[in-house]
């Protein structure tokens, strides 16, 4: 979008740094709060899910960062059993 609202949009982690992501222009990126379904909060849903389960460790972190940069999107579904976003209350 060349006139994106700024507002709309926030600059990202790919790899949130509480999951090891390095806080390095490499690993930010523009995400729209709008213009999709899969848009970034409900990323935010996954990188907190992520973070819970590596922190209780049910889940090591290699898998967790390689689940957000390859295709995050696949991960919300797989570990969400979803094949849409969920509302935020209704997470598992």
């Amino acid at each position: 979008m060349r006139f994106a609202r700024p507002r709309a949009f926030e600059v990202d982690y790919l790899i949130t740094p509480a999951l090891g992501g390095a806080d390095d222009i490499h690993n930010l990126w523009p995400e729209s709060y709008e213009a999709t379904v899969w848009n970034a909060h409900v990323k935010d849903q996954l990188e907190d899910y992520l973070r819970d389960r590596v922190c209780a460790g049910t889940l090591d972190l290699p898998t967790a960062q390689r689940d957000l940069a390859v295709n995050w999107i696949e991960a919300y579904k797989r570990y969400f059993g979803t094949s849409e976003p969920l509302k935020e209350d209704r997470q598992q």
